[in-house]
């Protein structure tokens, strides 16, 4: 068993504050910190602490960030021996403002950017003996779509579309998972969510779409997926939110590492929920993601 991640890695720089500033309004902050981030290193690390054999294809800059998201990553038992340092390149930063419990961020790529469809072909063999690829769009499409090429009708695709970007819908065609969120949804379906009946719509535009098991996931609201027999709704879990920064990269990786372990659909979104819910609780990106026996405890 082996769950393949490309995607970004980032430093992020988290700021608190009491309230979200007005335009060109100083608020003294509340507390800052750096953590290590990023979509496709957040969701590696969540595969891992799931107790899935993970490795992290992507690109970090030759800086002093850089070398301390692979030193992270390996703490968290990530193989990093695909994740390459960019020469000359900053490593990707997010600058996030986090106000009662939610977030606001902006991201430069750094070498995220430079993740080419050339570095996916040098990691063929890598991408092609997974038990799972999982793919954000923290990237340049181009190297999204070629490992989706690669992958797809092989090596299971788990897509997770954030930061939602207009996608090619031939690529669509045959991805097993698809997990944006309500908001994200709207970019491929034009149904705006407002409840679960919007969702529900979206969802089946989304089967309509050839993708095999699309979820839409809905905040503290909860999620709606369909399980391959059948479209299903699951309330969110109520917790006291402090920052919800990986909160949907804990709830993609831990689906993956629960399907390739072999639960059911049904049981992976049940433990993945409950794994996102309480990373929500705890400051951070990757620090706050649980392990699993602090879910199933």
């Amino acid at each position: 068993m082996k769950i393949i991640v490309i995607g970004s890695a980032n430093m992020d720089m988290v700021m608190k504050t009491v309230r979200m500033p007005e335009a060109g309004e100083t608020l003294n902050g509340t507390g800052f910190f750096l953590s290590a981030g990023g979509k496709g290193a957040n969701q590696a690390v969540a595969c891992a602490k799931m107790g899935a054999p993970t490795w992290l294809l992507g690109k970090v800059g030759d800086d002093v960030f850089g070398q301390s998201i692979s030193e992270n990553l390996a703490r968290y038992g990530v193989q990093t021996g695909c994740l390459e340092t960019e020469p000359g390149v900053n490593t990707g930063v997010a600058a996030i403002t986090v106000c009662a419990g939610n977030n606001r961020i902006i991201l430069e790529g750094g070498a995220n950017k430079t993740v080419t469809p050339a570095y996916i072909d040098r990691h063929q063999d890598e991408i092609l003996s997974a038990s799972a690829v999982m793919l954000q769009l923290e990237i340049p499409l181009a190297a999204v779509y070629r490992a989706i090429e690669l992958a797809k009708g092989k090596v299971p695709v788990f897509l997770n579309p954030a930061p939602a970007v207009p996608l090619d819908e031939s690529m669509l065609v045959g991805i097993d998972y698809f997990s944006p969120n309500e908001l994200e949804v709207g970019m491929y379906t034009g149904i705006q969510v407002r409840g679960v009946e919007d969702a529900m719509m979206a969802l089946n535009l989304l089967k309509a779409k050839g993708i095999r098991f699309p979820l839409i996931t809905l905040g503290d609201k909860g999620v709606v997926y369909y399980n391959g027999t059948e479209n299903i709704y699951k309330e969110g879990l109520r917790v006291i939110a402090v920052d919800s920064t990986a909160a949907g990269d804990t709830f993609s990786g831990t689906l993956a590492a629960m399907i390739v372990s072999g639960k059911t659909m049904d049981e992976a979104v049940d433990i993945a929920q409950r794994a996102a819910a309480i990373s929500v609780t705890r400051p951070g990106a990757q620090d706050s993601i649980p392990v699993l026996s602090e879910v199933l405890g």
